[in-house]
Protein backbone atom coordinates (compact mmCIF):
# COMPACT_ATOMS: atom_id res chain seq x y z
CA UNK A 1 0.00 0.00 0.00
CA UNK A 2 2.62 2.39 1.06
CA UNK A 3 4.13 1.95 -1.91
CA UNK A 4 0.88 2.75 -3.80
CA UNK A 5 1.23 6.00 -2.54
CA UNK A 6 4.79 6.81 -2.84
CA UNK A 7 4.26 6.08 -6.71
CA UNK A 8 1.58 8.42 -7.00
CA UNK A 9 3.41 11.30 -4.91
CA UNK A 10 6.39 10.77 -7.66
CA UNK A 11 4.11 11.41 -10.56
CA UNK A 12 2.31 14.01 -9.01
CA UNK A 13 5.61 16.07 -8.24
CA UNK A 14 6.85 14.70 -11.90
CA UNK A 15 3.17 16.08 -13.58
CA UNK A 16 4.21 19.78 -11.82
CA UNK A 17 7.86 20.09 -13.78
CA UNK A 18 7.24 22.37 -16.43
CA UNK A 19 10.98 22.97 -17.27
CA UNK A 20 11.71 20.76 -20.43
CA UNK A 21 15.57 20.20 -19.20
CA UNK A 22 14.31 18.77 -16.01
CA UNK A 23 12.20 16.29 -17.91
CA UNK A 24 14.95 15.28 -20.01
CA UNK A 25 16.83 14.59 -16.65
CA UNK A 26 14.45 13.04 -15.09
CA UNK A 27 13.88 10.94 -18.49
CA UNK A 28 17.76 10.01 -18.88
CA UNK A 29 17.60 8.77 -14.76
CA UNK A 30 14.93 6.52 -15.39
CA UNK A 31 16.59 4.82 -18.61
CA UNK A 32 19.42 3.46 -16.53
CA UNK A 33 19.17 0.13 -14.82
CA UNK A 34 18.07 0.03 -10.90
CA UNK A 35 21.80 -0.36 -10.17
CA UNK A 36 23.14 2.54 -11.56
CA UNK A 37 19.74 5.05 -10.16
CA UNK A 38 20.67 3.70 -6.61
CA UNK A 39 24.19 4.19 -6.74
CA UNK A 40 23.45 7.46 -7.99
CA UNK A 41 20.70 8.10 -5.15
CA UNK A 42 23.45 6.98 -2.61
CA UNK A 43 25.74 9.45 -3.62
CA UNK A 44 23.19 12.12 -3.74
CA UNK A 45 22.11 11.53 -0.56
CA UNK A 46 25.92 11.58 1.23
CA UNK A 47 26.54 14.97 -0.84
CA UNK A 48 22.98 16.31 0.84
CA UNK A 49 23.83 15.55 4.18
CA UNK A 50 27.49 16.75 4.00
CA UNK A 51 25.77 19.91 2.77
CA UNK A 52 23.60 20.16 5.26
CA UNK A 53 26.34 19.54 8.24
CA UNK A 54 28.43 22.36 6.64
CA UNK A 55 25.80 24.90 6.46
CA UNK A 56 25.30 23.81 10.37
CA UNK A 57 28.66 24.68 11.11
CA UNK A 58 28.83 27.26 9.03
CA UNK A 59 25.72 28.83 10.51
CA UNK A 60 26.63 28.08 13.93
CA UNK A 61 30.25 30.19 13.71
CA UNK A 62 28.66 32.79 12.86
CA UNK A 63 26.29 33.06 15.43
CA UNK A 64 29.47 32.79 17.53
CA UNK A 65 30.75 35.39 15.82
CA UNK A 66 27.83 37.99 15.92
CA UNK A 67 27.34 37.10 20.13
CA UNK A 68 31.51 37.89 20.64
CA UNK A 69 30.82 40.58 18.89
CA UNK A 70 27.88 42.05 21.14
Amino acid sequence: MQDQVLKEKIIERINKIEDENILKSIEFFFNTSDDEIAKFLTIAIEQYKNTEENETRDYTDYIKEWVKSM
